[in-house]
Formats: structure tokens, C-alpha cells, sequence
């Protein structure tokens, strides 16, 4: 029998909606008969010190090599066949119908990142249109808060060197946040058609304030007078999914484009998970 192991990493200090993701994480791997293991700042042992120099506190980009370093590891040491990484984010809310076992020796998530199109210009003097549509816009990209590796994966050597040499050469006054995990895995996607899991996505700030703004319409939860509710982002991203969201990176790195006030994150989080938990068999349209 194939052994499966998830691993998890957060840090100590975090917010309440966040301990409820990786309780989700947690649970669905019991459900799922897989290992579970979860690490603090030790992730970031094996980094080597030039990296962290670099990235200077960047530590989602020390994330997106340590994550790789550590699944190596385990791999190598057999401690098991598989292992799963999810970000610490991420909340996994249909567990009975969700299972990562990837085909080929390695798996990613695929996320449609949806936001509000940019407005039409109109030659000055002419009238607009009364209506306009398509409000919502779609980028299909790949993501690494899962990625999983089976032993033997080349792959994954393959992407700890080429991040490693990517680091070396960067300006480290010019590394993108994404660079080396959802920036790179796109890319190299291009060329090599990974196998991803459109099951596991990722939730834009406008569909986090869509999925808020429907629990606020249901039941008591802070976020009664929400302003400026995404009427619509949700459903703009269900019209893209391929087969039902299982689960979804809740992108924490985003929450300042949803409110700058630490209780309003909560509210709005713990807003969209009790959403996102009231719908066991997954979202689709």
C-alpha cells in the first residue's frame, strides 16, 4: 500500500481562520488514511544562508524552496511513497471526495484567478453603452500551495536547482513574489504539461468578498454591512471550473486588498469558510 504524507508549515503567531485551515488540512488526512506532519520555522533549516540572505525576509519565496527541500528529503528517506504539500491556507472543505495521488510523479494545483476587467476607454465625445459586459476576467495559472511529489520524481531535483540558479542571478531588489512558485510552475507548464488538480484552487479577494457577503445574507457573522460585495466573482469562477472545487488556497498574502483591519479579515474569512464548509460535495456551477 502507498504511503501518503502531508505536510503543513505555518507560523506561530497567526490568525484564528488560519488555525481553522489546517485543523481542515489536518482532519482530511486522518479521513484520507494519510501521515500527517506539521513544522514551524524548521522549514526553513535546510534553505541555505546565501537564499535567506537574499529573499531578506521574503519568506513566502524561502517557502517556495524550503517546501521542496524538506518533500525531497522525507522522499529520500523513505518515510514515505508520496508527499503532499498544502499551504497553511488552505481549507479543504468536501474531504469524502477529495484524494491527491498523482498519476504521473508529480501534481500541482490550478487555480482561475478572477478580478474585475479594466474599464473600456471611449474616444472622447462618443456615447457609451448603457450596458457593458463581461465584468469579470479569468487567468488560468498553476500553483504550488499543493504540490505533490512519489518518489523518484525528477522533477522535483529539477526544480531545486533551477530555483537556486534563478535566485542567484535575480536582482533581489527585483523578485516577485510569485516568482518561484506559482510564476515559474506556469511557465515551465508551457513547455511541460504537468499534471494539475483543478480541484485545489485559489479564491481572489473579489470572490472571498462574494462568498462573505452570501454568509452575511444567511446568519449573524460581522460582515452584515459589507461594502462593496463581488456580486458575481463567484459564479465567474465556477463558469471556468472544470470539475467541482474541493478545495481552495484562501490567499492570505491578499487580505490587505480586502480590508487593512486585522478583526475585519476574521470576520471576512471566517465569513467565506462557513460558506465554503456548508458545501460538502464541492462547488460547482
Amino acid at each position: 500500500m502507498t504511503k501518503t504524507l502531508v505536510l503543513q508549515s505555518a507560523q506561530p503567531q497567526r490568525a484564528q481562520w488560519l488555525d481553522t485551515c489546517l485543523a481542515s488540512v489536518e482532519s482530511w488526512a486522518t479521513q484520507a488514511n494519510y501521515s500527517y506532519r506539521f513544522i514551524g520555522d524548521e522549514l526553513f533549516d535546510q534553505v541555505p544562508d546565501w537564499y535567506m540572505r537574499k529573499v531578506a525576509g521574503r519568506m513566502p519565496i524561502a517557502s517556495d524552496l524550503g517546501r521542496l527541500l524538506w518533500i525531497k528529503n522525507l522522499l529520500d528517506q523513505g518515510e514515505a511513497d508520496t508527499v503532499v504539500w498544502l499551504d497553511a491556507d488552505v481549507l479543504v472543505f468536501a474531504p469524502a471526495l477529495l484524494k491527491v495521488a498523482p498519476v504521473s510523479s508529480c501534481v500541482f494545483g490550478q487555480e482561475h484567478w478572477i478580478q474585475k476587467k479594466p474599464p473600456k476607454s471611449y474616444p472622447k465625445g462618443s456615447e457609451k453603452p448603457q450596458r457593458q459586459t463581461g465584468t469579470w476576467q479569468a487567468r488560468k495559472n498553476v500553483h504550488n500551495a499543493l504540490a505533490a511529489f512519489r518518489k523518484g520524481c525528477p522533477v522535483l531535483p529539477f526544480l531545486i536547482e533551477v530555483i537556486q540558479r534563478m535566485m542567484r542571478r535575480v536582482d533581489a531588489n527585483f523578485i516577485a513574489p510569485q516568482m518561484m512558485g506559482p510564476k515559474l510552475l506556469s511557465n515551465l507548464h508551457n513547455l511541460a504539461d504537468f499534471e494539475l488538480m483543478p480541484s485545489v484552487g485559489a479564491l481572489s479577494p473579489d470572490v472571498i468578498l462574494d462568498l462573505a457577503g452570501k454568509q452575511a445574507g444567511h446568519k449573524e457573522t460581522g460582515v452584515e454591512n459589507l461594502q462593496g460585495a463581488r456580486q458575481g466573482a463567484l459564479q465567474a469562477l465556477l463558469a471556468k471550473q472544470t470539475e467541482p472545487l474541493l478545495a481552495a488556497n484562501l490567499c492570505s498574502s491578499t487580505l490587505g486588498d480586502l480590508s487593512a483591519d486585522a478583526q475585519v479579515q476574521e470576520d471576512l474569512m471566517m465569513a467565506a469558510i462557513a460558506a465554503l464548509n456548508a458545501r460538502p460535495q464541492g462547488l460547482a456551477r
